[in-house]
């Protein structure tokens, strides 16, 4: 159990230099052997009246069994609130030390502290002795994110808050649209410290006869609310917030320095996708002011319920935004985020490239640059432009995820790049294309751009820069992962072949090229001129001997052939060969040659290869090594 919490080491424990002090209920409780639970009665009352204090509906879709394991201890069943108590003749809080429940409580979110509760009699007394005594620990981070928006009230949000006692380090909202839009503002209001206009008028919009009826929202005044939440979150630096957020952001521009000394604080800060023109906007707005200093992460999601991609596109208004060159938005900014690919969405939510080309200068120290399920589209006044995003402004660039997105123009990244992914996506790296047997970065005479004859010329090559954009040499120099996957990438050999001559052969250890029906591995005649390919696997391995990573599952051209080439590669660790048409014999033979002269070898995924069997499976995982292969992440 140690080993979960090693990250939690810095955080405060009360019981690490005395005896527990909640551990009476514990110690004192009831054998399971000696008596039964025959007085759950007294104990159902109270937890009635603890539910008060939950939001009452809990999503459906979440599962309904979370599972703590360890060696030493028990499993911990967490049952949801929505179910119905289920009780055992064993109480599993008679064998988990005390000590170590505590450290399970300190480290999870309220409000997911209560559903505990639920599980015993023992715990429900340990747990609410816990929130009674160190409301400052259960408190600290809210976190309600995967609960319905509409039942999180401002009132609500606003008694975890005081209970915090200034604690609170973490906001977690609901990132989706709410029918209630009074409630949302005042959220973000609450946490923000700001009211907004529609706070004290709030026009339903209703249709009447012609006229639209205002109505007046009665309640508590948004204002003391306000108020009251300003002295407890003194220490807030995470928050993940609704549309409300939007909505507010126009009134909080004038406010100076009053709106920064929230903003000032922060270091993460999750928002959606139709939030993200608003952000920008405010952003960029005269005057100009550095609203987050110390704003690390900046994640931009997209709508848990939007029903179509076209309620979630990123059209912003880009009028009154400052095009500064020398006005940097978001200077400690390490990690921006994107998308996402939820399964249901088929269809790309489209972005302004004029909106993504503005944040890249924004953000000077960026490393972390993920964009999935986007496509960027250049846009002008004339109809639509077309230009490559530069990169090269983010001199501390380490990863570039461009996963199941699309643009019109592969960007152009820095060459401290280490790890480009672009799985599904609609671009592909950039290589060297020849013009008049020279190759474009090293013509020895510049392009004349306005040369209609020359443009004409070079119109067939698909990665001459219209903007006069000169290629890299050294671009992908520094990579030390690539993910080229997918049915869309587009990818052939000859791509595949000049983009790994930019890459450096010392440096590049992992390579994914799963899925891609373009690229064909053995020897083989294409088409009726009789072409004769060479093995891809060993272009790949003369290119790339240090590989301790390839993936090229998923492709009907790879063959025994292959494997015979991948036994050159003495530090190879993971191999994925899954629904390829190896043979029973090409297999048996690898996999002990390679076993003898590579003990780094781990991992073989053998899933959906037909032409494996059973037996054979069996008698690689005898050897030591896995069979089955790691979970593709498809979301942050």
């Amino acid at each position: 159990m140690a080993g979960i919490f090693d990250e939690f080491a810095d955080t405060i424990n009360p019981w690490a230099r005395s005896s527990p002090p909640l551990c009476s209920a514990m110690a004192h409780a009831p054998s399971s052997v000696d008596r039964d639970y025959d007085d759950w009665d007294e104990y159902d009352g109270s937890l009635e009246v603890n539910a008060a204090e939950m939001p009452p509906h809990h999503p459906v879709r979440r599962s309904s069994v979370t599972t703590l394991t360890d060696g030493a201890c028990p499993t911990i069943k967490i049952t949801l609130p929505d179910q119905r108590l289920v009780l055992s003749n064993e109480d599993p809080a008679n064998q988990l030390p005390a000590e170590v429940f505590q450290q399970v409580l300190e480290n999870i979110a309220y409000p997911e502290i209560l559903v505990l509760q639920r599980v015993s009699r023992t715990w429900y007394a340990f747990v609410n002795e816990y929130i009674t005594l160190y409301p400052a620990l259960a408190f600290r981070y809210l976190d309600f994110e995967d609960y319905e928006l509409d039942r999180v009230s401002g009132e609500y949000l606003l008694s975890c808050i005081v209970k915090s006692k200034g604690s609170v380090r973490k906001i977690a909202l609901p990132i989706s649209a709410s029918d209630d839009k009074y409630s949302s503002i005042l959220r973000s209001s609450l946490i923000f410290q700001h009211s907004s206009s529609e706070l004290v008028t709030y026009n339903i919009g209703a249709e009447y006869y012609g006229t639209v009826a205002t109505a007046l929202v009665w309640g508590p005044d948004p204002q003391s609310l306000i108020r009251q939440a300003g002295p407890f979150l003194q220490h807030l630096n995470r928050v993940h917030v609704d549309d409300g957020f939007a909505s507010s952001l126009s009134d909080w521009r004038n406010f100076g320095n009053d709106t920064a000394s929230v903003f000032s604080r922060l270091e993460e800060l999750h928002i959606s996708m139709r939030t993200l023109p608003r952000f920008f906007e405010f952003l960029g707005s005269l005057p100009l002011r550095l609203w987050f200093p110390k704003l690390d992460i900046l994640e931009c999601r997209f709508d848990k319920y939007a029903r179509t991609m076209q309620n979630q596109q990123i059209w912003p208004d880009m009028t009154s935004v400052c095009f500064s060159t020398n006005f940097v938005a978001l200077p400690s900014l390490r990690v921006f985020k994107l998308g996402g690919v939820p399964d249901d969405i088929t269809r790309l939510c489209p972005m302004d490239q004029q909106c993504l080309d503005l944040a890249i200068r924004w953000m000077p120290n960026l490393e972390t640059f993920s964009c999935r399920g986007i496509c960027v589209m250049g846009r002008g006044s004339y109809g639509y432009i077309i230009r490559r995003s530069d990169f090269r402004w983010n001199k501390k660039l380490l990863e570039f995820d461009f996963s199941y997105s699309n643009t019109t123009r592969m960007p152009a990244i820095m060459s401290t790049c280490k790890k480009l992914a672009l799985r599904n996506a609609g671009v592909v790296p950039r290589t060297l294309h020849y013009i008049f047997g020279q190759p474009v970065a090293y013509m020895a005479d510049p392009v004349d751009m306005r040369n209609s004859m020359m443009r004409e010329e070079l119109r067939h090559i698909p990665e001459y820069d219209n903007d006069g954009m000169a290629l890299i040499s050294d671009e992908y120099g520094s990579l030390e992962q690539l993910d080229l996957s997918g049915p869309q990438s587009g990818l052939t050999n000859d791509r595949l072949a000049d983009t790994l001559a930019r890459c450096n052969g010392d440096k590049l250890r992992k390579i994914s090229l799963q899925g891609c029906t373009g690229l064909y591995y053995d020897r083989c005649v294409l088409g009726e001129v009789k072409l004769m390919l060479p093995n891809l696997i060993y272009q790949i391995i003369s290119m790339l001997p240090h590989l301790t990573v390839l993936k090229v599952g998923m492709n009907e051209t790879f063959s025994d052939g292959g494997l015979r080439a991948i036994e050159q590669l003495h530090e190879l660790e993971y191999l994925d060969i899954a629904e390829t048409p190896i043979s029973e014999f090409g297999m048996t033979r690898f996999i002990k040659l390679v076993k003898a002269t590579n003990p780094k070898l781990e991992t073989v995924v053998l899933t959906g290869c037909l032409g494996i069997c059973e037996q054979t499976i069996q008698m690689v995982m005898g050897l030591g090594i896995r069979t089955a292969g790691e979970l593709e992440e498809r979301l942050f």
